[in-house]
């Protein structure tokens, strides 16, 4: 990021009209004004705003504002693969051994209806799924009586979130007892 000559297209937006015009055989100022003219009938038709979850949250009332009325949210990450680097320095970085391959890796935070309200960075594939939420500090700002599902990546999540819901993790010294088995499976369960 950062690098190279800057583009003549400023904003997300001007490339996307531009490429629906290279697709379509639109010249740009036309493809803009059908965007303009259609994406209103677009947002009334599925009847929420066509925007991309928040990428940070700061304050309880935003918590709220992204998650109105809620109850239980979700919270999980998840890896894409990527083009391996040519510099061996960058392609070690983005290595993630869970997938063995080069990825990207996202935190997204949803809630019962699986509406994403929460939207980390795209970081490199081998950071830890507990360090993206703990960047965007967004653990503390999560209501208390909202609870938190989680899966075993997110350890240590019960310090910063008291209401939280992880799965319990087994070990080579204390295998899982038949009860904590059931209560992993009905755990999993909700998660999914």
């Amino acid at each position: 990021m950062g690098s190279g000559q800057k583009g003549f297209l400023p904003t997300p937006l001007d490339k996307l009209v531009y490429l629906q015009g290279f697709l379509f055989g639109l010249e740009p100022p036309s493809a803009c004004r059908w965007v303009k003219l259609l994406l209103p009938v677009l947002e009334m038709t599925l009847g929420h705003e066509c925007v991309l979850p928040a990428r940070q949250i700061r304050s309880v009332e935003e918590f709220c504002h992204a998650f109105p009325g809620v109850r239980d949210v979700f919270i999980d990450g998840t890896e894409r693969p990527v083009q391996k680097p040519k510099n061996t320095r960058r392609r070690n970085k983005m290595y993630s051994g869970k997938k063995r391959q080069t990825t990207r890796k996202v935190v997204m935070m949803t809630d019962e209806t699986r509406r994403v309200g929460f939207l980390s960075l795209s970081k490199n594939g081998r950071r830890h799924d507990k360090c993206l939420p703990d960047k965007a500090d967004i653990l503390r700002h999560i209501p208390s009586e909202v609870a938190l599902w989680a899966d075993t990546g997110f350890q240590g999540i019960t310090k910063q979130h008291p209401n939280t819901q992880p799965p319990k993790k087994v070990t080579r010294k204390a295998p899982l007892s038949p009860e904590q088995k059931k209560e992993n499976k009905l755990i999993s369960g909700m998660r999914i």
